[in-house]
């Protein structure tokens, strides 16, 4: 099974069978991740698309600096930032009210609610700390691959997790 790095290469020398395989890898996750950033399956759908697009024009570029993951993850949390900066500030929503989950037994209602008031909390942290912990936490990258996808120091990846902890604490009411 080829690497993504020599997919992205393959691509680049004219396989349409590796940008194949290599949108079969991705496709998902960076759907996931473009929808918590931006909060909407339209926006995040653009965004991934756009993400394509520039790996389709720029793969010849891709030098190896990096992974290809976070490559192609840095792109397309690049297409997020410049969808939310394209899009108007919006108020800050009110909570939504919890769904009825009255036929359900209460545990499981209960680790619903609890789920939906994390991703809630989640949303409400600043669009930089949201990436972090989405890409950390909810992808499952490494603090030094963050770095790589966002382009910042790795002490940044680790100070924007100490935030976004400390924040999610004191939304949700957790004690230290």
């Amino acid at each position: 099974m080829p690497s993504d790095e020599e997919l992205i290469r393959a691509f680049a020398d004219g396989s349409r069978d590796a940008l194949s395989t290599l949108a079969e890898r991705y496709e998902r996750k960076l759907l996931d991740l473009s929808q918590a950033i931006l909060g909407s399956a339209d926006l995040a759908a653009d965004a991934v698309q756009e993400t394509w697009l520039r790996v389709v024009r720029y793969a010849h570029s891709f030098n190896g600096r990096s992974s290809a993951k976070t490559w192609l993850y840095r792109i397309a949390i690049n297409q997020c930032r410049s969808a939310l900066s394209a899009r108007p500030t919006v108020e800050e929503e009110a909570d939504q009210p919890t769904p009825d989950r009255s036929n359900e037994p209460s545990e499981t209602a209960a680790i619903r609610d609890e789920t939906e008031r994390l991703k809630r909390a989640v949303e409400r942290l600043s669009p930089l700390l949201r990436e972090t912990v989405l890409l950390c936490y909810t992808h499952g990258l490494t603090h030094e691959e963050a770095s790589e996808a966002m382009g910042v120091p790795i002490g940044t990846v680790k100070s924007r997790v100490h935030a976004a902890l400390e924040d999610l604490r004191t939304q949700l009411g957790a004690v230290k």
